[in-house]
């Protein structure tokens, strides 16, 4: 494996990040002795008060009560991201993200953010202070969240996250903190910005282009219109231009064959023999036999085959503001978008379900391979036949997902007596058809093999008996979010106990709607391994905040917020908030926080319709699986998950904490160390499958959840103390099941220095899971989860630059700790070593030049140094990207 520069040295990199952070604070102690040396008079500055995310007070200082981190446009483009979820993978402080590129998710091209791992429904994301509408389809059929592919990055200036609870200021869906992405403001001039970008292995090629226009002068000509458009399109990697993604026998690397199983012929299995075999025609270096005994006809990827979708974005936004009079302006925003995204690959196939069962006498039984011999030599004829193979006459399958979203905002601020003042109303939609070609129709199937037309049991069909099993499903899905929001804040009502009293205030009404409609096939369960579920669920909130912001010294500072929310369906919640910042000196910042959440249950965990999913890990029966003397690894079930909703789910609420220093002893030293803690109960999750079924005969209604094939008489002769069927369904209904404590540290350093005309930056960020604690079961026990590869214990990302005259170069370093080959320690089985994955640093390098009037040019490779993925025998395949640096050129043209 390749090893980061950093890996060759003697301690982790936390330590040595530590050691860093000590020679750097003596510098700074150096630099402020210099900055007492006598300087020339600055010449007066006006200071402009802003608001930024964590507070409707404006202020002037961005470091306060509440652990914010800012991220500037100059910050964006040196990451050298072509979207915004890929800026947020790079920055420490987001601990999980999904980037849109899983075919088989319910949500398919959409892309989310995690903080504090708390999941995408437990952040807030806002575009310019205010909220958006929820992705069309859920994540996982049950979880909201905004698609970011909704914000162009091309018209982002600067990210704000806060990293605390929020839910007094802004709502409960700030659980885990708050993602703020600002666009430009009173812009004046002309802007045409692309990028090309590839593998240097030749495939994934990508392109973005935009332009973006900016009339009038606020202050000057009374008003400000910005108009932009933007337009992305990125390809999917080819498994043949690239070494370690040719394959899907990963074998070699200590993982399991995970070639095709399914493909022409396939293999059959034996009804009453119990075991499946490869068909007669699968070539012998092909068929494989796994530890039960099973055998399969495997088949590898193709070259060409794409190994993710093709992404096409288009954006396009209005902004303007018009000064009505000194005081007073109205503004507006409508921002459009709409999200294409392409897969193909992998063929449709049948079932393995018991009416696919194929007897004598049906047109597609082939009395050859009915025919088997016991353990004692004894033939058997006429056995049931069940046939394991993909349709593959008929052509590869493909998904086509299309999503549009809008949003428009009006509304009308100013200035009265001291008071800032706000009212505006906002309506957004996000609406998405989401088509699968050429998915196998059961009726047309069990026909075929009833009466004739297509014979699974033959290695190849006509295309056009093939052709008459398929069909196309459309599923859609429409969510909606309307606003009224007005607030009104003054940063020094009055002085109280010496010092000034700033104070917001606000009122919301909110409503918000989630309606999926299914394909009629997939609602009538006609579509062969294929499920859909309808839902229809709205609710409305009303809700109220009030802000203070107390100084009664020069060196302290008090937030207290309060909000009050009524849920039609959920009553009324109060939350607090209290956060106190104490400087003892210039230098230094102490602070500490805290407050409550309250989280409602989701519209579709309530409201949705039944919908099917498999284990991605197995299902261990041991009613099954002891008496067959089989062990752990081959005690593997994967029947059919039925998720249904609850209706009578109890909200999650959430106590967090939080502490911290900040120090900035000069302009060119600033570091902050920030804990926290959080605490939820009444966690909402699926009623575990493995939990169900470890309970199936002590609980009363756990049997009437789970379905089993019949009994089979001739396994239970061989096998005595066998009496159940083999798993065939689970029915796993949302639970208030848990609850999760987790806590933690964050870490940001910034230095900078001139030096022989040369300006240096070393910036540091690191985010360290100290506890993460969670029951995903009624009566269990909060087990730790931190150390496995679903929850890593730290991220660190570190960027060192220079620029001098126009020149600019930063190197990026994203650092992620060594981890368990287990999803988390709680999975560990007595006695197992599982092993560990090493930490893993890649470098991205970013090269820029202004050396042309207008013209800024921006060389970025990502993995400049090509290391090489960590593969996890626990999570089953290559744990990092597989496929090698990346090289994209930007170039930017301003007009002002």
């Amino acid at each position: 494996m390749n090893r980061s520069p950093l890996s060759a040295l003697p301690c982790p990199l936390p330590a040595r990040l530590s050691l860093l952070a000590g020679a750097l604070l003596v510098l700074a102690a150096q630099a402020r002795a210099q900055s007492a040396e006598p300087a020339p008079e600055p010449a007066p500055q006006t200071l402009q008060r802003v608001e930024i995310v964590g507070s409707s007070i404006k202020r002037i200082r961005a470091e306060g009560p509440s652990p914010i981190a800012i991220y500037k446009r100059s910050d964006i483009e040196a990451t050298g991201a072509s979207s915004t979820v890929e800026l947020l993978s790079k920055m420490a402080a987001v601990t999980a993200y999904d980037d849109g590129n899983n075919a088989n998710s319910f949500s398919a091209g959409a892309t989310s953010a995690s903080l504090r791992n708390m999941g995408a429904q437990n952040v807030l994301v806002l575009l310019n202070g205010r909220r958006l509408a929820n992705y069309a389809f859920a994540a996982g059929t049950d979880t909201p969240f905004v698609d970011l592919n909704t914000i162009p990055l091309a018209a982002v200036e600067r990210v704000e996250i806060l990293r605390d609870g929020a839910s007094a200021l802004y709502g409960s869906d700030a659980v885990a903190g708050v993602m703020n992405f600002v666009t430009k403001t009173d812009y004046q001039g002309l802007e045409v910005a692309g990028k090309l970008g590839q593998r240097t292995a030749g495939d994934q090629r990508r392109g973005e282009f935009s332009v973006t226009s900016g009339h009038g002068d606020l202050a000057r000509d009374g008003y400000n219109l910005l108009a932009m458009l933007a337009a992305s399109r990125r390809e999917p990697a080819l498994a043949g231009k690239h070494a370690l993604a040719r394959s899907s026998d990963l074998r070699p690397y200590g993982g399991l064959d995970l070639r095709d199983t399914t493909r022409s012929p396939g293999s059959i299995l034996r009804i009453d023999e119990g075991y499946r075999k490869a068909h007669p025609a699968c070539p012998a270096s092909q068929v494989e036999t796994d530890t039960i005994g099973d055998e399969y006809c495997r088949t590898d990827l193709a070259p060409g085959t794409e190994l993710g979708p093709t992404l096409q974005r288009l954006n396009a936004a209005v902004m303007g503001t018009k000064a009505l009079d000194a005081n007073t302006a109205l503004f507006g925003e409508l921002v459009l978008g709409q999200n294409r995204t392409d897969w193909r690959g992998g063929y449709p196939s049948l079932e393995s379900g018991t009416d696919h069962r194929v007897y004598p006498g049906m047109a597609a039984y082939v009395p050859a391979l009915g025919r088997w011999v016991d353990d004692k030599g004894v033939a058997h004829e006429g056995s049931p036949i069940l046939a394991f193979r993909s349709v593959d006459e008929a052509g590869e399958r493909a998904t086509r997902s299309l999503v549009s979203n809008r949003r428009a905002l009006a509304g009308v601020r100013g200035v009265y007596g001291g008071w800032d003042w706000e009212l505006a109303a906002m309506f957004s939609r996000s609406h998405g058809d989401q088509t699968e070609y050429n998915m196998l129709k059961r009726d047309a199937v069990l026909n075929a093999l009833d009466k004739g037309g297509y014979n699974p049991f033959v290695p190849v069909n006509t295309r056009a008996s093939a052709e008459a099993l398929m069909t196309d499903v459309v599923k859609q899905a429409t969510s909606t979010l309307s606003t009224v929001d007005a607030k009104v804040s003054n940063p020094e009502l009055t002085r109280v106990l010496g010092g000034p009293l700033g104070v917001a205030a606000g009122v919301q009404f909110m409503r918000e709607r989630m309606q999926e409609v299914a394909d009629p096939q997939v609602a009538a369960k006609n579509i062969e391994n294929w499920s859909g579920t309808s839902s229809d669920g709205s609710r409305r909130v009303a809700s109220g905040f009030v802000e203070f912001n107390l100084q009664p010294n020069p060196a302290t500072e008090i937030q207290l917020a309060l909000r009050s929310d009524h849920y039609s369906d959920f009553g009324t919640t109060t939350n607090p908030k209290l956060a106190v910042a104490f400087r003892p000196s210039g230098d230094w910042l102490l602070r500490a926080g805290y407050t409550t959440a309250f989280k409602a249950p989701s519209l579709p965990q309530m409201h949705m319709g039944s919908t099917n999913a498999y284990p991605g890990e197995g299902i261990r029966d041991w009613v099954r699986c002891r008496p067959m003397g089989l062990n752990y690894d081959q005690c593997a079930y994967y029947p059919r998950l039925t998720y249904v909703p609850n209706p009578a789910l109890k909200p999650e609420r959430s106590s967090i904490w939080s502490a911290g220093v900040a120090f900035n002893p000069s302009k060119a030293l600033n570091t902050t160390v920030d804990l926290y803690y959080l605490k939820q109960k009444d966690s909402i999750n699926l009623l575990d499958g493995q939990y169900l079924i470890d309970h199936e005969f002590d609980t009363p209604g756990f049997a009437e959840l789970i379905t089993r094939d019949p009994r089979n008489p001739a396994l239970e002769a061989r096998y005595p103390g066998l009496k159940d069927g083999r798993l065939k369904y689970l029915t796993l209904p949302y639970k208030n099941v848990g609850g999760i404590e987790t806590g933690g540290v964050d870490w940001t350093m910034r230095l900078e220095q001139e030096w022989a005309g040369i300006r240096f930056w070393l910036e540091n960020e690191y985010n360290a899971i100290l506890r993460y604690k969670s029951a995903y079961t009624p009566d269990g026990d909060l087990l730790d989860r931190v150390g496995g590869y679903s929850q890593e214990k730290w991220r660190n990302t570190l960027r060192v630059g220079g620029e001098q005259g126009a020149w600019r170069v930063q190197l990026n370093g994203l650092t992620y700790a060594g981890v368990l080959n287990v999803s988390s320690p709680a999975s560990l089985q007595p006695g197992v070593d599982p092993g560990r994955m090493p930490s893993r640093t890649v470098w991205d390098l970013s090269v820029g030049y202004t050396g042309w009037r207008n013209l800024k040019l921006n060389l970025t490779v990502l993995n400049v140094f090509d290391i090489k993925p960590r593969f996890s025998t626990g999570y089953g395949g290559f744990y990092d990207d597989r496929y090698g640096p990346t090289v994209q050129l930007a170039a930017r043209y301003t007009l002002r």
